[in-house]
């Protein structure tokens, strides 16, 4: 049923200008490239993760689940328990899920190709 479900959000997202999903919640995610550093930001909610671009690229280009320490930034805050957070990444066919313990988002390949 979960697949069935992203499926049906990738094909939404896909015809729609909406770049991702947010806990859940389909918004507009957008990447910025800081350095070394990736950030997926998305405006509601107002949550963004900050990972390295090594791990995003790793990521992206292997099969399964890559784990990463980023920061996570939530309502423009970056709390002492919100740095060097274990992020999961995993690539599937059509976008990237990024998840830390509480909260998770995907982005899809279009916002991706950014990053290469």
């Amino acid at each position: 049923m979960r697949k069935l479900k992203m499926l049906v959000l990738a094909a939404t997202l896909s015809l729609s200008a909406f770049a991702g999903v947010v806990n859940g919640n389909v918004t507009k995610i957008r990447t910025y490239d800081k350095g070394n550093q990736i950030r997926f930001e998305s405006k509601i909610p107002n949550l963004s993760f900050q990972v390295r671009k090594v791990d995003i690229l790793k990521s992206m280009t292997r099969i399964g689940k890559v784990t990463s320490v980023g920061d996570l930034e939530r309502n423009g805050l970056i709390s002492s328990e919100d740095r060097a957070v274990v992020i999961q990444l995993d690539r599937v066919k059509d976008g990237l899920h990024i998840k830390s313990r509480n909260h998770s988002m995907f982005v899809t390949e279009k916002e991706l190709d950014k990053v290469r």
